[in-house]
């Protein structure tokens, strides 16, 4: 019985093993942690380094989750619930814990990178903020989402920590300057939809830095 229960479960949409979960489903519960824990697990040891670390926080976003149920109010993705979530862990662990030098040397690589290519990108820039994380999070991944196919590939490409300019460039058979303007466009982009919604222009680079691949 037990069995079958499990199997049944497997064949659940997301939205149904969160109304059951609201309901202290515990088996529907453990059926959503094991289609994304290891999802929010990758998320977590790409930007710490640590699978101690990135364990142990991905275990306090399900107990979280968990704990949170019956007041859960969800119009999102569960997919989408969890890796905010995710982020939003790794946001207080480097404001509580700082930057380690095996990641903030990939912060400030990336900085520099913006900086770069936008030299109008100025992360002194301070504005109240008065979304959520959660709406600041799905800002991020709309702006990008919403650029032109060209410019979204390059700079999801840029942002992977995986390629250079040179190396996109090459990649893309375009020259550097134009893989520069790409870029720098994309974060006017970013920028001035931080603007707009009234965003700390800083805690945005550190989202997007967060919600690179």
């Amino acid at each position: 019985m037990l069995e079958l229960a499990l199997q049944q479960m497997k064949e659940i949409a997301d939205s149904e093993l969160l109304e059951l979960t609201k309901q202290s489903s515990y088996p529907a519960f453990n059926e959503l942690y094991q289609r994304y824990w290891k999802y929010i697990y990758t998320i977590a040891y790409k930007k710490l380094g640590d699978k101690d670390d990135a364990a142990d926080l991905t275990q306090n976003v399900f107990m979280e989750f968990y704990h949170k149920r019956e007041n859960l109010v969800i119009h999102i993705p569960i997919k989408n619930y969890l890796r905010t979530a995710m982020l939003y862990k790794l946001s207080n662990y480097f404001r509580t814990k700082g930057f380690q030098e095996k990641h903030y040397l990939n912060f400030q690589q990336f900085i520099q990178q913006a900086q770069d290519s936008d030299s109008s990108f100025d992360l002194l820039t301070t504005k109240e903020n008065e979304l959520e994380f959660e709406e600041m999070v799905e800002l991020i991944y709309r702006t990008i989402d919403e650029m032109p196919d060209k410019m979204k590939e390059i700079f999801l490409m840029s942002r992977s920590e995986q390629y250079s300019i040179v190396e996109i460039a090459d990649k893309l058979g375009l020259s550097p300057q134009t893989i520069k303007n790409q870029i720098s466009k994309a974060f006017t982009r970013i920028r001035e939809a931080a603007a707009q919604n009234n965003l700390n222009v800083t805690q945005v680079v550190i989202l997007i830095w967060l919600t690179q691949a």
